[in-house]
């Protein structure tokens, strides 16, 4: 069993997840339209019309692939070394997997963003690029639309590249290291929280970096683009190192 076998098992089952949230996405939308062409207009005599609505597509579709990267990469690998493929093969081909899936997620909302805007609803939706850097309108011009898609899969691969390093770093502790790691990402936390507030060179530098994000787009790209990558390359030392254990491990 060797890498497209691998791939294609892995996107048949995430083509059957991906349509579901694209169909829920879509739906919600339209719900949404609904309730505010309904119930949330104002009048012209009340002095203006509003018929804005929010959704946004980037955050649930980097959520979902966050998801499906950290209960996706363990099965992969355990059908991949019972049926003869390596454990790199088996990573690549998830890998590949959930780039593919983040991919088509991004191009789905450049062809929901064509038709909305062609039908002129009056309806304004948000996604996370209009959010930042749009002042909270739809994207309309092409090339903000195509920004919207490539921080929609710069920001998948990104939460996906934490998820399967979190999936498998778990695999990987024990019970016992499982709860210290639990417990930890709670004090470190708080650690920095309180760091920020008490140290001023801290808190100048996080200032420092929010404004290099929010100056162009593409800086926030670099930022999603440079997390995948190094928590994928982790995630892939893991994989050389981790016992494949049973399911109920």
């Amino acid at each position: 069993m060797r890498f497209a076998p691998v791939f294609k098992y892995r996107m048949r089952d995430c083509a059957i997840s991906m349509l579901v949230i694209i169909a829920v996405m879509i739906a919600l939308t339209l719900l949404v339209q609904v309730g505010v062409l309904a119930f949330g207009q104002f009048t012209p005599e009340d002095g203006f019309e509003e018929t804005t609505s929010t959704m946004n597509f980037t955050m649930p579709y980097a959520i979902f692939m966050f998801i499906l990267s950290i209960i996706s990469i363990r099965e992969d690998l355990r059908l991949g070394i019972q049926n003869g493929a390596s454990r790199g093969t088996s990573f690549l081909a998830n890998l590949s997997c959930i780039a593919a899936t983040s991919l088509l997620l991004a191009l789905s909302g450049v062809a929901f963003y064509l038709v909305w805007n062609a039908l002129d609803t009056g309806v304004i939706l948000i996604d996370f690029y209009s959010m930042m850097y749009l002042g909270n309108f739809t994207p309309t011009e092409l090339g903000d639309i195509f920004m919207s898609a490539v921080m929609t899969f710069v920001m998948s691969m990104s939460l996906a590249g934490v998820g399967c390093f979190i999936s498998l770093m778990y695999w990987r502790l024990s019970k016992l290291g499982k709860w210290i790691v639990t417990l930890g990402f709670g004090a470190v936390l708080v650690l920095v929280v309180n760091a920020g507030v008490s140290l001023g060179w801290l808190g100048k530098a996080v200032g420092s970096f929010a404004r290099f994000v929010v100056e162009d787009p593409w800086n926030l790209n670099i930022v999603f683009i440079a997390v995948a990558v190094a928590f994928y390359a982790f995630a892939r030392l893991l994989v050389r190192r981790n016992a494949i254990t049973a399911a109920t491990a």
